[in-house]
């Protein structure tokens, strides 16, 4: 992260061309803040990490990683962080949209909103026999994932409530006398 700092002030002064007082003030810093930020002399605590990635339109791999160049490029950008295709994943193309070199390689362009599957889905998109099918498969595999999520969101929250100490401590009557005097005048 030695380049955080200067990936912060890229963005500001370059990209969206804006005074720390307007960065910050967007952010609900201080202007102070920001000033430790792109001076290398603090860094972010995580809400404020993503705040800074959506204010940026990058992704947080981008601002932490070291190797990553400074301008951001495509893969870097906050809005296309849900677009990554990687390795298993299937990616639909258009007809006509690959492409031979001479040497035989085969290139396809991504383009925006090309719809990608993990290999379960990939079989079911195989049996889809129009657009129509193929649409409604979309809407259905990302209701199903919506679910999924949900519903381990809600489990690990039951465990997490279950891991949690019961309160052993008494309130101290100290405070508790004056809370109850001050409720029996009012």
């Amino acid at each position: 992260m030695r380049r955080l700092h200067l990936k912060l002030f890229y963005l500001r002064t370059r990209v969206k061309r804006e005074a720390q007082g307007i960065t910050a003030k967007t952010l609900g810093v201080r202007p102070a803040t920001m000033s430790h930020l792109e001076q290398g002399r603090s860094l972010p605590t995580l809400p404020m990490l993503l705040a800074l990635c959506k204010h940026y339109d990058v992704t947080p791999t981008y601002l932490l990683d070291d190797d990553r160049p400074i301008d951001p490029q495509s893969r870097d950008r906050w809005t296309e962080k849900d677009n990554v295709v990687s390795r298993g994943n299937w990616l639909e193309v258009a007809e006509g949209a690959m492409v031979t070199t001479h040497d035989g390689a085969r290139l396809v362009a991504v383009q925006p909103g090309a719809r990608y599957y993990d290999a379960s889905a990939q079989a079911q998109r195989m049996t889809c026999t129009s657009a129509g099918a193929a649409k409604e498969l979309e809407v259905s595999l990302h209701s199903a994932g919506k679910q999924r999520d949900h519903e381990l969101e809600e489990t690990l929250s039951r465990e997490l409530l279950g891991q949690r100490k019961p309160r052993t401590k008494p309130v101290a009557k100290s405070v508790l006398k004056p809370a109850m005097a001050q409720l029996a005048q009012g």
